[in-house]
């Protein structure tokens, strides 16, 4: 197998660097062009490639001497003299002159004088033939050739139709664009560009597939591949060799041998970037570290605010660093909606953060490979290696860092936790306003947001499709109890995103944001405005879901037999969405104590599930699990625990130990267990779940709250009145944390731990308690709900408990029949 350098494209052969080349052909071409051209135009297209290190110039001028080779092969007369990539013997134009003729093969005369290298070099190419100067780093070698030295090699240039140079550097500096010197607007430049996700989603194919690695070859074909690869885009910032880089640890599947050659190769790169940043003066260097730890790239006044200077130094610096390659204008495809007066600036290489991360981690893991991490494996794939310091920090990030799962959602990959209702609303709002023709929210956004963002830019649904998903998310996260204050403002979104896009999609998204905030005689409205078809069933399904959240049950139970007499007949029998409504009917007749039917229907489900789904299916297994449950609330709890038992085993062979619906079935069946007595397995159960709940999702995430719930409700079964205590109160003050404090999980932490303070005959603490959930059941749930009913009749036992009947009394005639 050939090798694959790591940094010298120069010294891999020529057909290895045709199969490795994408996405620059058109360039190639233009500079294959100018080569076929020598000799026989009096004007030479003297060309420079300008770009960052690692941008690709090498691989480009590489190819140029390959393809040159074959013209002469194939009769043009021409020779190749390619000067070393580090010039550093080049400090004089007498040394120039030499190793050019030392690289077409002719001894220069010795000790030779500059003009007589001049002379020898001239004469050279009007006998021997033209001469094809391959020079990278041209502003070095300028640099130390003097004034002088460049006006005699430019006019060796414009006398000399013989010689062409095609060469590379990194910026333009000023002896090549300040007009006081020789070669000012001197060269053809050509700008590199950095590749796009999909150009080094392509790059990385042709490396495995160059490398023999057929199993990554086909990761990189996997639909979320450019999802992936656009998430570690800010790592990169677009350079091949940064990209090759990063692509030779994609092979490795082991998180510890990949941490250790990543450290490897940052070490060989940061030297590089702490030396250049050395060169820098102070405010440049203040300009580099402030986007270096900016989370988006920023206009010259932002940056003025940040490092303390007037704008107008600031501006020069940052031009001077843009000309540097340090940093460079964000590019972006609606750049056109931005104001034309505000350049975006970023780092041109994101790797430069090195400089500053390295000295800034004191033995700490290093960020950027943490974020490599999080951004190319999902959790599971972390959790193998859960011993590794840095698989474990980027299992940390990925539980702190909310910004993450919204990227994940927004490309299509699986979340890794939910993002906050703040955050998907600023991203929505900023979307809104993209739609709207101004595009400086999006900019304010983290740019791995935005670069999310620009992927499913120029979709047909691009912006429309992004705050759709946004919204469907923040249902999911709000549920179907109303929650004043985010409730308002996602039905204000909403409804704001129906009347821009008028399409059925749009106005089904009101609706279900209507019946999730419990307007149900608006959502019935905007349903009836949705033609018969699929979309208007999935409207009356969120009415349907409203009706049983609120108490209307028996409503609930006629439009969820509507549903799934509608989806029969759309969609037919087997159709996943046709079982899902068969499924929520099941539910529903057990709200409404139709408990048979209930265990009936869940049966049908679960036997359909099986012939089309097949048994190992999710949602087969989920229809075992509601079985279970609809089983254990007829008080079958021998069945119920049977067939918890074999989802469980069905879970743990199908998706693995950790998969969170593996926690969850394990959850079930310890709800099982102390349904049938068996306090203290149910207790043991219990705690491994939380154990493992905590180490995968984090103590935040809502299934470890409720872990930590039923786990005190246990400790209160099983007599531990104390501990029971302890964990309600920290189960409560989370959840105000997280949920809020009219969370339909919130209020049963309420009610739940004055239930335990009243049996601990602390019944004052409990009727405190217990009236402030009423409160909040009253105001969220109204005063007809299953919920709200219990809380009051909670609070009227404890009244009697403490010699107050009066009380309960007046609680009681309040609304004597629940009405």
């Amino acid at each position: 197998m050939t090798t694959i350098s790591r940094y010298t494209p120069s010294t891999m052969p020529g057909e290895q660097l045709e199969r490795l080349f994408v996405a620059r052909e058109r360039i190639l071409g233009r500079l294959v062009e100018r080569v076929e051209a020598l000799g026989t135009t009096p004007s030479p297209h003297h060309t420079l490639l300008v770009g960052p290190r690692g941008a690709g110039k090498t691989h480009l001028i590489a190819l140029v001497a390959h393809r040159a080779r074959r013209l002469i092969a194939g009769g043009q007369l021409m020779r190749i003299a390619w000067l070393p990539e580090d010039p550093w013997t080049i400090v004089s134009y007498g040394r120039l002159l030499a190793a050019i003729l030392n690289a077409v093969g002719e001894e220069p005369d010795s000790p030779p004088s500059e003009d007589q290298l001049d002379a020898q070099l001239r004469a050279s190419l009007r006998t021997n033939g033209p001469v094809l100067l391959l020079m990278e780093n041209v502003d070095q070698i300028l640099n130390a050739i003097g004034d002088l030295g460049q006006q005699r090699l430019r006019n060796l240039f414009q006398t000399e139709p013989g010689i062409l140079l095609i060469g590379s550097t990194t910026t333009l500096d000023r002896v090549l664009a300040d007009e006081a010197f020789p070669f000012f607007d001197f060269f053809d430049t050509i700008r590199i560009e950095p590749f796009s996700a999909r150009e080094a989603q392509d790059m990385l194919r042709a490396l495995a597939r160059e490398g023999g690695d057929s199993a990554l070859e086909e990761r990189l074909e996997d639909a979320d591949a450019v999802a992936r690869i656009h998430t570690i885009a800010h790592l990169a910032g677009g350079q091949p060799r940064l990209w090759a880089l990063l692509g030779s640890v994609l092979t490795v599947e082991q998180v510890d041998n990949i941490t250790d050659l990543l450290l490897s190769r940052f070490d060989d790169l940061t030297p590089y970037y702490q030396e250049r940043l050395a060169r820098l003066s102070p405010q440049q260097r203040l300009v580099v570290a402030e986007l270096a730890a900016a989370d988006r790239p920023l206009p010259v006044k932002a940056i003025a605010e940040r490092v303390g200077a007037d704008q107008r130094s600031v501006a020069k610096s940052v031009n001077d660093l843009a000309d540097q390659g340090w940093l460079a204008a964000v590019s972006t495809p609606f750049a056109h909606l931005l104001d034309r007066r505000r350049t975006y600036y970023e780092l041109a290489e994101p790797l430069a953060r090195l400089a500053f991360q390295i000295k800034e981690s004191r033995g700490e893991p290093l960020k950027l490979i943490i974020e490599f991490l999080v951004n190319w494996f999902d959790a599971e794939e972390l959790h193998a290696s859960g011993r590794n310091e840095y698989a474990r920090a980027a299992l940390e990030m990925i539980d702190q860092d909310e910004t993450l799962s919204l990227v994940r959602g927004l490309t299509s990959l699986p979340a890794v936790r939910r993002p906050s209702l703040a955050l998907m609303g600023r991203v929505e709002d900023a979307l809104a306003a993209l739609a709207s023709g101004d595009a400086e929210p999006v900019m304010s956004l983290p740019s791995t947001l935005r670069q999310a963002i620009e992927l499913r830019y120029g979709d047909d649904d691009g912006i429309t499709g992004m705050r759709l998903l946004l919204l469907e998310r923040a249902l999911t996260e709000v549920g179907n109890v109303p929650q004043a204050d985010s409730q308002e403002a996602w039905l204000s979104r909403a409804e704001r995103l129906d009347g821009e896009a008028r399409s059925h999609q749009s106005r089904l998204m009101h609706v279900r944001w209507l019946a999730a905030g419990w307007r149900l005689g608006e959502a019935e409205a905007a349903l009836s405005t949705i033609p018969p078809g699929i979309e208007h069933v999935d409207g009356q399904e969120a009415l349907a879901d409203a009706y049983q959240a609120s108490g209307r049950v028996s409503e609930a139970v006629e439009l969820y037999e509507r549903v799934l007499e509608d989806r029969l007949r759309i969609l037919g029998p087997g159709h996943p969405d046709t079982l899902a409504s068969r499924n929520n009917l099941a539910s529903a007749y057990e709200s409404a104590g139709r408990l048979e039917d209930a265990i009936d229907l869940h049966q049908q489900v679960l036997q359909d599930s099986l012939r089309i789904l097949g048994p190992d299916h999710p949602d087969t297994l989920a229809s075992r699990n509601n079985l279970a449950f609809v089983c254990l609330e007829a008080g079958r709890v021998g069945e119920a625990i049977g067939f918890y038992e074999r989802v469980l085993e069905d879970m743990l062979r199908v998706v693995g130990p950790d998969h969170p619906l593996t926690l969850t079935s394990r959850h079930n069946l310890a709800y099982a267990y102390q349904a049938a007595g068996r306090v203290d397995k149910a207790v043991s159960l219990y705690e491994q779940v939380l154990e493992d709940r905590l180490r995968i999702l984090g103590r935040d995430h809502p299934q470890s709250l409720d872990s930590r719930h039923n786990l005190a409700f246990a400790y209160q079964a099983a007599g531990r009145a104390e501990e029971a205590i302890s964990l309600y109160e920290r189960v409560l003050e989370d959840s105000l944390r997280v949920l809020g404090p009219d969370h339909p999980h919130t209020l049963a932490s309420r009610n739940n731990l004055a239930y335990a303070y009243e049996s601990a005959d602390r019944v004052e603490d409990a009727i405190g308690l217990y009236k402030e959930a009423l409160d909040a059941a009253l105001r969220v749930l109204g005063p007809n709900q299953s919920q709200t009913l219990a809380i009051r009749e909670n609070l009227a036992t404890a009244y009697r408990l403490a010699g107050r009947p009066e009380d309960a009394e007046n609680l009681l005639a309040e609304w004597p029949s629940g009405g």
